[in-house]
Formats: structure tokens, C-alpha cells, sequence
């Protein structure tokens, strides 16, 4: 007995630490509660998670932006600006630990999350008018929206750097480590999930972005089921610095059908 309890703490030590190892790797998001500093864009709770939100003017969709694993969501204030001047509505909730939203990320709890607000943002229950969103997803954000897109039927879906599956990252970046094995609660199979994804899709990628290469962008575009689909490739363009003048324009041109 004393020999399985000393099994058991060892294991509980174990995974404890390697889970916690995953959620700082995977999601080393920005917790600091912080209020939007545009006086356009307001701010909600929907359950535990932070959402600011700002209406489209006539005639225009509304973007339902969800970020990418580091960081804030204030430090993507100036993007949500040039999308709210061009007449844009935005709904951009902040991920779990991050911007004040309550409770532990993992792929579970985020896709969960992201469906509640989905229903939500349709229903009326969220800005008071049902709205079918156009996506945009940046980087770990793409997974989530490429998983909320294989049940839902948006508008259309952006994609910011889009990875294969998120155990390919990490084989890709540090195979020596054991986040490439099949003990994380967070996988991300978007290239598994691309070929239910049925709205017009573009994909933006940088052509030096080392993180997550240019190549699983590429396999996303071919497996999805859209049958309007491109990838831009934004040109001397990393994993952090997307919004390039050419990369922006080829987005409103995108945008601007619906």
C-alpha cells in the first residue's frame, strides 16, 4: 500500500508539473485585467470570459477576432482600430487566463468557450441583433476558429498563421521535448478538422515565419472544404509582424464581398 501511494504521489507530481509546464508553454497569456483604451469598444463578460465588443456600421459584418496564445488582448488594439475605421463590428473575446478571463486553457475549455459565445453573438443575447460573424483567427486563435467553423456556419474565416496540429509545432520547434507527445490536453488537429470547414477562407502567412512554417499554412488551404479559398503569402513577413500594407489590403478586398 505504502509503495502505491508513493506511485501515485510520484504520478500526481508528475503530470501536475507537466500540465502546468504545457499551460505556461502553450498559453503564456497576459492575465492583468485592462479596459479597452477606445472609447469605440466596450467591454462584457460572457460566463468567466472578457469580451470587447463594437457595433459595424451599416451594412458591414462584424469580425469575430480571436487572438493568438501570447500576450494580451490589448496589445491588438491598433488592428482592432484599422478594422472599427473601416466600418467593421468586432467581437474579440480574450482566452482563458488571459485579460482577466477566469479558469485553465486548454483545448477543451477554449472550444467551449468560443461555442457559448458564438451562440451568443447569433442569438441577439451578446450585442442585442443576431449576427452571423466572419472569423479571423491568429495563429493558436486559427485552431479555434477552424474547430468552431467545422460546426458552425460563418460568414467567412481568416486565418493568421495556421499550424497543422499543435503537436507538429512542438516536434517542429523542440522535438526533444515531451509537449510532441500524445500527453497534451491541447492538440489543435486543424488539418484533421480543415476539411469541414465549408465559409470562404483566406489565409495570410508570412514567407519567413519561422515559428510555424509556411508549408502547414499551405496544407490547411488544400484540405479545406471551402470552395473559395486562397492563401496570401505576405512577403518577408514573421510570425508576429503580419499586418504588412500588402497584407492588409489583400484582407479588406477580402473582406469587403460580405
Amino acid at each position: 500500500m505504502r509503495l502505491l501511494l508513493r506511485a501515485a504521489i510520484l504520478l500526481t507530481l508528475f503530470f501536475g508539473g507537466y500540465f502546468t509546464l504545457e499551460r505556461l508553454i502553450v498559453y503564456p497569456l497576459d492575465p492583468r485585467a485592462i479596459s479597452p483604451s477606445d472609447a469605440r469598444i466596450s467591454q462584457h463578460k460572457v460566463g468567466d470570459m472578457v469580451v470587447w465588443t463594437a457595433p459595424p456600421k451599416r451594412g458591414k459584418p462584424t469580425v469575430l477576432y480571436i487572438h493568438g496564445n501570447a500576450g494580451h488582448v490589448a496589445k491588438r488594439t491598433a488592428r482592432f482600430q484599422r478594422l472599427i475605421d473601416r466600418g467593421y463590428g468586432l467581437v474579440a473575446p480574450s482566452l482563458r487566463g488571459g485579460n482577466g478571463s477566469k479558469g485553465w486553457p486548454t483545448e477543451a475549455s477554449i472550444s467551449t468557450d468560443i461555442a457559448a459565445l458564438y451562440i451568443a453573438l447569433t442569438s441577439g443575447a451578446l450585442t442585442g441583433t443576431p449576427v452571423t460573424p466572419i472569423l479571423y483567427g491568429e495563429s493558436i486563435g486559427a485552431a479555434v476558429a477552424i474547430n468552431l467553423a467545422t460546426t458552425t456556419t460563418p460568414r467567412a474565416i481568416v486565418l493568421e498563421a495556421p499550424f497543422t496540429s499543435l503537436k507538429d509545432v512542438a516536434a517542429h520547434l523542440h522535438p526533444q521535448l515531451p509537449l510532441a507527445t500524445g500527453l497534451m490536453l491541447s492538440r489543435w488537429p486543424s488539418l484533421a478538422r480543415a476539411p469541414d470547414v465549408t465559409a470562404p477562407l483566406l489565409i495570410l502567412h508570412g514567407t519567413k515565419d519561422d515559428l510555424i512554417p509556411p508549408k502547414m499554412g499551405r496544407a490547411i488551404l488544400n484540405a479545406a472544404g471551402s470552395k473559395q479559398k486562397e492563401l496570401y503569402a505576405v512577403q518577408g513577413a514573421g510570425h508576429i509582424n503580419m499586418w504588412t500594407g500588402d497584407a492588409q489590403r489583400r484582407l479588406y478586398k477580402f473582406l469587403q464581398q460580405f
